[in-house]
C-alpha cells in the first residue's frame, strides 16, 4: 500500500531526486514558496524549497525498499526513527500542496509594497508618518525611508506597522 515517507536529498539536489523518482514511477513533492532576493544588486522573486533538503514521497515499500530508493541519484536516505521508515500524514501532503498555489498567496504577494512606493506608518513611535518603501529585511521586517528634521534616515520597521498609501 503507498504511503508518504519523508526523505533526506543531497544539497539542492531535490528536484534531481524528483525527475529521477518520477523516471521510476514513483511519486514525490517538495512544497516550494516564492522569495524575494537580492541577486546583483536587484531584487528578484525566486521559488525556494520550503524544507530545503527533504522530499515527501509516495510509495510502496513493498514494490520499491528503501535500499533501492537510496541509491536514486539526488537522494541521501530515507528519514526513520528508531526502525521504522518515518510516515507523513497524506493530510499534511495535501495541505501543503493546496496552500502552495492559493489565491491568499498571490494576493500578499499583490499587496505588498515595490520599492519606492510611499507608505505611512501605522504603529509605534513614528505612527502617522509617511515613508518611502526600500527593501525587504528578512521575513518579517522592511527598511523604510523617513525624513526627520529634514534629513532621510532609513530604519526597519515591522512588516505590520506600515500600510501601503492610497
Amino acid at each position: 500500500m503507498k504511503t508518504w515517507y519523508l526523505a533526506y536529498c543531497k544539497r539542492r539536489e531535490e528536484e534531481r531526486a524528483r525527475i529521477n523518482l518520477k523516471n521510476q514511477g514513483i511519486d514525490s513533492y517538495y512544497p516550494q514558496v516564492e522569495v524575494e532576493r537580492q541577486v546583483r544588486g536587484r531584487l528578484t522573486r525566486q521559488k525556494e524549497p520550503m524544507f530545503p533538503n527533504y522530499l515527501f514521497i509516495h510509495v510502496d515499500l513493498e514494490e520499491h525498499p528503501p535500499t533501492c530508493l537510496r541509491s536514486t541519484r539526488g537522494l541521501s536516505h530515507m528519514v526513520r526513527f528508531g526502525r521504522g521508515w518515518s510516515q507523513v500524514p497524506k493530510t499534511l501532503i495535501y495541505q501543503l500542496m493546496s496552500q502552495e498555489d492559493s489565491d491568499e498567496a498571490r494576493a500578499l504577494l499583490r499587496t505588498a509594497p515595490q520599492a519606492g512606493e510611499r507608505v505611512v506608518i501605522k504603529a509605534g513611535p513614528f505612527m502617522g508618518l509617511d515613508a518611502i518603501y526600500q527593501e525587504p529585511d528578512g521575513e518579517r521586517r522592511a527598511i523604510l525611508l523617513i525624513n526627520l528634521l529634514h534629513q532621510p534616515v532609513t530604519s526597519s520597521f515591522c512588516n505590520h506597522s506600515y500600510a501601503r498609501l492610497g
